[in-house]
């Protein structure tokens, strides 16, 4: 029998400042100005640790000494009676997030965090879920959920002719049931989910579009110098083949950026294509891009209209900030308005493999040379760690070489494949 008894606890008036009153094995009933509440205290660790365990009256003493009983029976079988009420929590916790939809959300707020997504990548991955899982097992227990409600929500998408779309899915939902493992809601064996769920055939590798035949190319920049549309995307429809960096790029390109004196384009880390946390990585270069005289000639038209600060390429018609650039299709629309099909033919990607093909078999020059122009890390065993040649002198030699090969092409001139190839000289 403990200290208190129940009339004390009724009667016991409040002070100037809280106190506590004991009533043995841990139990104290604290007395504020306008409350009664009880708390277990125990030490752990040398740790002096409480635990709260109701307000009185709804708590009465009677509960808060059985409360009491439990905790110190834990700790006999030495179990710490806050890490216990924490498991417990979490578990509680959880159990309201065990439909699939909840727990998804969940997983991709984890993901988001865990691995520093984009914003764009994040907001893909949520409406591939919202579109093809949620409508058919969003509102379903994970537990409930049976093998073939799954396949046949991917079986939706492969029907529809997206296979590619329908193998992302899967491992997005792989993702979520790995997860419901690992918090608590799923026992190991009900993780049905794999790479063989649905019995979807791998897709197939597809490329982006791009011209590699001289003289179809050669016809296309001819139809890129006839076309009339408006400036800023004839200026950025030039622009690409010579520089032959991702879309992306030129369309965050910003005038602070480029130095027309020297030549040079320098893209910050934010507009590459890489890793969230590497963008954010203050050690993290820009990407430099020299410049031929054709590329600082088109920039130095565009100067007027468009500099001398802020985007190279502006949406004339931008509303909001996230509208300031041209849109990331606009190169493409000019390619279509052109006649070219994009999927099939040339796209505004497609430049980079052009480029690439092209200066390797026309011009000779090293593809390590060219694989840094287009922003690639070093093939060499731990490259991305030790490598971190640039090879800008000889990047400034071969875009040079590839706009004058560009503007033979415009002409009509057919070329011949290099007979020597120019390898980088090493010490």
């Amino acid at each position: 029998m403990g200290f208190l008894t129940d009339l004390k606890v009724r009667t016991t008036a409040p002070r100037a400042n809280e106190y506590l009153l004991a009533d043995g094995d841990g139990l104290y009933l604290r007395v504020r100005a306008a409350s009664k509440s009880w708390l277990y205290r125990y030490k752990s660790d040398k740790k002096q640790l409480k635990i709260g365990l109701g307000a009185y009256p709804a708590v009465t003493l009677a509960i808060a000494r059985e409360e009491t009983r439990k905790a110190n029976a834990q700790r006999a079988q030495g179990i710490d009676p806050l890490e216990f009420r924490r498991e417990q929590q979490e578990q509680a916790q959880l159990a309201k997030v065990n439909t699939f939809e909840l727990m998804a959300r969940a997983w991709l707020k984890s993901a988001n965090k865990d691995r520093e997504w984009s914003a764009g990548y994040k907001e893909k991955v949520t409406r591939h879920l919202e579109i093809h899982m949620f409508p058919w097992v969003g509102n379903k227990v994970m537990e409930s959920i049976k093998p073939p409600e799954i396949v046949r929500c991917l079986h939706r998408i492969k029907d529809r002719g997206n296979l590619e779309m329908a193998q992302r899915v899967r491992e997005t939902v792989q993702h979520v049931y790995q997860y419901a493992v690992d918090t608590g809601v799923l026992e190991p064996t009900q993780n049905f989910v794999n790479k063989n769920t649905g019995g979807l055939p791998a897709p197939r590798s597809r490329h982006y579009a791009a011209i590699t035949d001289p003289k179809l190319l050669g016809q296309l920049l001819r139809d890129i110098r006839g076309y009339s549309g408006n400036f800023i995307t004839i200026a950025a429809l030039r622009l690409a083949p010579l520089v032959f960096q991702r879309p992306g790029q030129i369309r965050l390109a910003h005038w602070e950026d480029i130095d027309l004196k020297r030549k040079l384009w320098r893209c910050p880390p934010e507009n590459m294509k890489m890793r969230e946390w590497q963008k954010r990585d203050i050690r993290t270069p820009a990407h430099i891009v020299p410049l031929s005289r054709q590329a600082r000639r088109i920039l130095e038209d565009l100067l007027p209209i468009t500099g001398p600060s802020g985007p190279v390429f502006p949406n004339m018609a931008r509303r909001s900030d996230k509208s300031r650039y041209i849109s990331d299709n606009t190169i493409n629309s000019g390619l279509r308005t052109l006649g070219y099909d994009t999927q099939e033919q040339i796209t505004g990607h497609g430049f980079r493999a052009t480029a690439r093909t092209m200066i390797r078999e026309y011009l000779g020059w090293d593809p390590e040379v060219i694989e840094r122009h287009l922003a690639h890390v070093s093939k060499e065993e731990q490259g991305g760690s030790y490598d971190r040649t640039t090879f800008l002198a000889q990047r400034k030699e071969m875009v040079q070489q590839w706009a004058d090969f560009l503007d033979e092409l415009e002409a009509g001139k057919m070329p011949k494949l290099a007979e020597n190839v120019l390898w980088l000289k090493r010490a």
